[in-house]
């Protein structure tokens, strides 16, 4: 029977990424992947039209930027190639006015000021706060996690400790009224927030919107040349490089533990393959309550996962066009990587929430639209283009099969109506993916999901998944968790598996053998 030092339970980017410094120091690593093929939510697929190439699930390369993997791995000499638009994205509004984040600060803030100059300068001190901060805030990212009293520790011998924790824990909406004078801003923010499953008045949801346009102002919101799957196909390469191996097509039935430790995997067709530990990307709860079903888990960790939230459903509406879209508000949002459409306000947000919470349709979804093809023209055919357009938050218990035609249309047509006139006239081709579609076509993406867990502040964290999970350590020796489940939880940026192959390393180092 064939042995490995680790095995890796799926091929998204975070897995691979967990494999590849494990396979760096000589480790003999193996990556099992369900699918046919490698990429999990950063894969891209000719999904409308051949020739029109679609990053399905990611929307641009953002938090990744914060990342040490791709300088430590050399994913730029294995086929990683980024552009950085000169628009990162606009908010175009009712009256057709937009505000947009350029690529120098001086862009952006002469764009704020179009709606409030006291909110341009409230932009300059609040970037030169996150400067100031940034190789902190990477560390963080890139640690293992802090147990909650630790940080409240931390921040009450900070002299800015009051102010840090009162951000960590305020509203998108109390936060943007006491910093920005102007609506404009203030929508842009809550827009941020929203985008991570924050509605404008939920508790944390102010941290995470100055986050992301921190992070977008100071790298700008690039875009994977060729589509996101190049990121998974560099990181494949970088793991071939070492030694390691990948199998597609070989999904994992069970972890197999033996004498209270992990100890290999069985597939699906019967067979199974040893290990000294195993790291896994997949959702928390499938690899709690199916993978290790039968493995002797107390009923209080269960129970724990089973009521691991979810977190807000997606929507995806994917056109193929006859040529690049033409905004009503200009050429700044025709440039734009992406671009913020509805709601119109953050109350229409407020609104939208209140009816997903319902499980009922909202007349104005949230959602934003990405245009990475005005950057990258290998996306598309010669002269056309597309648009992939993200309702980011939606209900699941609705009957989608009856509704996401209808409902998509709604929107396509709010669109053409409001912003975008000649959108109509320009499409020759259209795919839906609803969150019943999501979740069929991945199984990660549970309800239509692409977080792995809402990230609630009670699921962020040392309690990111639960708070007996929340070290990358799974529930038995050898086993780890190292997918978007754990700290510092979803989008692309790699963090996770780095996070958890060097507390892997670590254990190895410490013990011997992987596992306390």
């Amino acid at each position: 029977m064939t042995h490995y030092d680790a095995i890796v339970v799926g091929a998204g980017h975070n897995g691979l990424t967990c494999a590849c410094y494990l396979a760096k120091v000589g480790l003999r690593v193996l990556v099992v992947e369900a699918k046919a093929a490698i990429g999990g939510m950063t894969s891209t697929r000719e999904l409308v039209l051949p020739g029109f190439h679609t990053d399905v699930h990611a929307s641009g390369y953002q938090l990744a930027n914060l990342s040490s993997a791709a300088d430590e791995l050399g994913l730029q000499g294995l086929g990683l190639e980024l552009i950085r638009p000169e628009v990162s994205l606009s908010k175009v509004f009712p009256d057709n006015r937009c505000l947009s984040i350029h690529a120098t600060l001086d862009g952006t803030c002469a764009s704020i000021a179009k709606f409030s100059s006291r909110d341009a300068d409230a932009w300059r001190a609040l970037y030169a706060g996150y400067l100031s901060d940034k190789q902190h805030l990477r560390q963080e990212l890139e640690s293992p996690p802090r147990p909650p009293g630790a940080i409240t520790t931390g921040l009450e011998n900070d002299p800015h400790g009051q102010e840090r924790l009162r951000l960590r824990l305020q509203s998108v909406r109390s936060w943007a009224a006491e910093t920005f004078e102007s609506e404009a801003m203030r929508d842009l923010m809550a827009d941020f927030a929203g985008h991570a499953g924050f509605a404008p008045d939920d508790a944390g949801g102010a941290a995470f919107a100055l986050l992301f346009l921190s992070v977008i102002q100071d790298a700008g919101n690039r875009a994977v040349k060729g589509g996101m799957g190049r990121l998974p196909a560099a990181l494949a390469a970088c793991l071939a490089r070492y030694g390691g191996e990948i199998r597609t097509g070989a999904p994992v039935a069970r972890i197999l533990i033996e004498n209270g430790a992990a100890a290999g995997v069985e597939l699906a067709g019967g067979e199974c393959v040893r290990a000294g530990c195993i790291a896994s990307s997949i959702h928390p709860r499938h690899l709690i309550l199916q993978l290790l079903q039968g493995a002797g888990l107390d009923r209080p960790m269960v129970e724990e996962i089973e009521a691991y939230e979810l977190g807000v459903s997606q929507m995806g509406i994917y056109l193929a066009l006859s040529a690049p879209a033409t905004y009503r508000a200009g050429d700044e949002p025709s440039r734009a990587t992406q671009v913020h459409l509805m709601p119109r306000s953050t109350d229409g947000l407020a609104e939208a929430f209140c009816a997903i919470r319902a499980d009922r349709l909202p007349g104005e979804p949230s959602l934003f639209v990405v245009n990475e093809a005005s950057l990258d023209s290998s996306r598309v055919p010669h002269r056309k283009s597309s648009l992939k357009i993200i309702l980011t938050t939606v209900p699941f218990a609705v009957d989608w099969h009856k509704e996401r035609v209808s409902y998509a249309t709604a929107v396509l047509e709010k669109i053409a109506q409001d912003y975008i006139p000649d959108l109509q006239e320009k499409i020759i081709g259209t795919a839906i993916m609803s969150p019943v579609d999501y979740e069929a076509d991945l199984t990660s993406a549970l309800h239509g999901t692409v977080t792995h867990g809402a990230m609630t502040l009670y699921q962020q964290g040392a309690m990111r998944p639960t708070l007996r999970l929340g070290q990358y350590r799974g529930p038995m020796k050898g086993l780890y968790l190292c997918g978007a489940g754990s700290h510092p939880g979803p989008g692309v940026s790699m963090m996770p598996g780095r996070n958890a192959a060097l507390s892997i390393l670590d254990d190895l180092k410490r013990f011997g053998s992987a596992g306390p």
